[in-house]
């Protein structure tokens, strides 16, 4: 049998075959992640990590039954305490507050991880090359010199956000505008101390005047020597001359109004705290900067010289008053 096709019926199957090709080639295509299976809670933290650091939007997973479940009953909370010990900058603690929302969708046996970002990938990697070059030259020869010097570094390089909406929260947008709420110095403190190989972790919680404390509120702890220090670098931004340090590297003892949130008061959490706070140089426990110090000195110097200087006078004009007793 022969089937004869005409001209125009041919032209009508080419045109639907390249509008189907164009359709299928410029649209775009959710990412296929790795083959392996997620098959933990933390396996699936990391993975989204991953997503993240990648600027991925779309992606798919496969996952072991078993795990399913706990994975589609996440809270977005639950991946703002995640936390990877061995590479703290893709924990969800941090990158978690550059997303709006996270989406699953379990489809076929394939987990579907769709994320709207708060930022163009653009902006988050000028962002973080920035803060690692920041880091590196904020770097001094020991960590405590290293902590101190990126305390100081926010305290005297930013102000905190007053504004009643519209607030900065994030550290790229404290460095974009010079001003930022709690989150915003507690983020940078931890992208650039572990950036240079200090551990750190952000803690939420609860902070402020009344006997509850209920005024949500985002703070540090840090590694140094061995023992984790409390280190609010918000509140000892108190805009004066002198760079504050009431609330840097404290134990829980000295380190009042400031309470964990659950995912952070566990035993834990209390079992690493130091004991007892960490013990600053002599000028800052009195509270002064280097220069105030150095001016300081430099007075008591000038006292001390002047009173030499006087005493010598004085003790010439009584020579001088006893000869002339003699004289007479």
């Amino acid at each position: 049998m022969i089937i004869r096709v005409n001209d125009k019926r041919i032209r009508h199957i080419t045109l639907i075959c390249l509008t189907v090709l164009i359709f299928v080639m410029f649209t775009p295509q959710p990412v296929k992640a790795k083959e392996e299976k997620i098959n933990s809670l933390n396996d699936f933290y990391d993975r989204l990590s991953e997503q993240i650091i990648n600027h991925q939007v779309d992606a798919y997973y496969e996952v072991n039954d078993a795990v399913i479940g706990s994975i589609m009953e996440m809270e977005f909370s639950d991946y703002m305490a995640h936390y990877n010990e061995k590479s703290p900058l893709t924990s969800g603690c941090y990158l978690s507050y550059y997303l709006n929302s996270i989406q699953l969708y379990y489809i076929r046996g394939r987990l579907r991880v769709v994320i709207d970002f708060t930022y163009t990938k653009a902006e988050m990697d000028e962002h973080f090359a920035k803060m690692n070059e920041l880091a590196e030259s904020l770097k001094c020869d020991n960590d405590y010199d290293t902590i101190q010097t990126v305390h100081d570094y926010l305290v005297e390089n930013f102000k905190y956000d007053n504004r009643t909406i519209f607030k900065n929260h994030t550290d790229i947008e404290g460095f974009r505008d010079g001003e930022m709420v709690c989150s915003g110095y507690s983020l940078a403190a931890y992208y650039l101390l572990n950036s240079v190989g200090i551990n750190t972790r952000v803690i939420t919680g609860y902070g402020g005047g009344g006997s509850n404390y209920t005024e949500n509120h985002m703070w540090n702890m840090v590694e140094l020597e061995g023992l984790w220090y409390n280190m609010d670098i918000t509140w000892d931004d108190t805009e004066s001359r002198n760079i504050n340090y009431t609330y840097f590297l404290k134990s829980d003892k000295d380190f009042p109004m400031h309470t964990r949130m659950n995912a952070y008061d566990t035993g834990y959490y209390n079992a690493i705290v130091a004991d007892n706070s960490y013990k600053l140089p002599f000028r800052l426990r009195m509270g002064m900067s280097m220069l105030k110090w150095c001016i300081l000195v430099a007075f008591i110097v000038i006292e001390a010289v002047m009173l030499v200087i006087k005493q010598k006078k004085n003790e010439k004009l009584r020579n001088i008053y006893a000869q002339e007793q003699n004289y007479y």
